[in-house]
């Protein structure tokens, strides 16, 4: 009976020692397969950024041929077509080129000609239902001074927020920053977004590529009434100087001052979005050419 138990305890020693070798292996199989799916995801998010970066060198190509082969820039051209969500092995890429010059650069709010641009943005943010009060707070947040405008704010009344700061007091580099400015809310900031943009320095508005409210902002006395036959006579035969542009306005519109216009670009935004597998990423950049050489990228971001 001792020879029994002992060999039935054997037993039972054995069916405990195979059920946690059982456990064991199915444990490090679990931890196999998501160690599988991890390296799987990762590959693809590699993959997908690098889709999205591969897809800003394919704008800058575009826009290298289009400076050697045109002398204005409208929107017929190449790159001004988007690129419709294309697929590829297990996934997709879609883009798309924007002339940032078609904006009001809002860094030229403190230019040599900032009455001028201060004028174009009223008339913007007054369509858009934009307070305009808050132009004195962008202009106060760009100049290197601290004097503050009637309606502005420096250091010591963003000091005096529930998150304390300072007034940046230099050229804004991204949009999205106005929205730590006095008097623009998040919803306003959103409504400025698809018609001002930062470009270093002073820029001249492309009237060939302005938006409809951009460029009704840009001519003095233009009726809304009159707008949609102005884009439309645009699309049919792109601008090619001030003179002919000055010609072809409607009745009783007129140009504040026609240096601050060009029809001509050095500065694109690009936008591209990848898929591969599960995995996503955007990339942002701002492109400049000059010189007819490579276009450089000003900054980029990638998420």
């Amino acid at each position: 009976m001792r020879h029994g138990g002992q060999r039935g305890a054997a037993l039972i020693v054995a069916m405990l020692i195979a059920a946690l070798a059982a456990t064991v292996a199915v444990s490090l199989a679990a931890s196999q397969q998501q160690w599988f799916a991890s390296v799987a995801q990762r590959r693809d998010q590699v993959q997908a950024q690098a889709l999205a970066q591969a897809g800003v060198q394919w704008a800058r190509q575009i826009l290298f041929e289009d400076a050697r082969t045109t002398q204005i820039d409208h929107l017929g051209e190449p790159w001004a077509f988007p690129l419709p969500s294309t697929p590829i092995e297990d996934g997709s890429i879609e883009g798309r080129i924007v002339d940032a010059q078609g904006l009001l650069n809002v860094n030229n709010l403190v230019g040599s000609q900032a009455l001028l641009e201060r004028t174009r943005f009223e008339r913007l943010f007054a369509r858009l239902g934009v307070p305009v009060a808050a132009l004195d707070a962008i202009t106060d947040w760009i100049d290197a001074d601290s004097i503050t405008r009637p309606t502005g704010a420096e250091d010591a009344w963003y000091a005096q927020q529930a998150s304390p700061m300072l007034a940046a007091n230099a050229p804004v580099t991204r949009t999205a920053e106005l929205a730590l400015v006095r008097g623009l809310s998040p919803e306003a900031v959103r409504a400025l977004a698809p018609y001002v943009i930062a470009l270093p320095g002073e820029t001249a508005l492309n009237v060939n590529t302005a938006p409809p409210a951009v460029l009704a902002a840009a001519v003095k006395g233009l009726p809304d009434a009159a707008l949609p036959g102005l884009i439309a006579d645009r699309a049919r035969k792109p601008f090619a100087g001030i003179q002919e542009f000055r010609s072809r306005l409607p009745q009783g519109a007129s140009l504040d001052q026609e240096t601050a216009l060009d029809f001509r670009s050095a500065y694109f935004l690009v936008t591209v979005r990848a898929r591969q597998g599960t995995s996503q990423a955007n990339v942002r950049a701002l492109v400049k050419r000059s010189g007819g050489g490579w276009p450089a990228v000003v900054w980029q971001t990638l998420e």
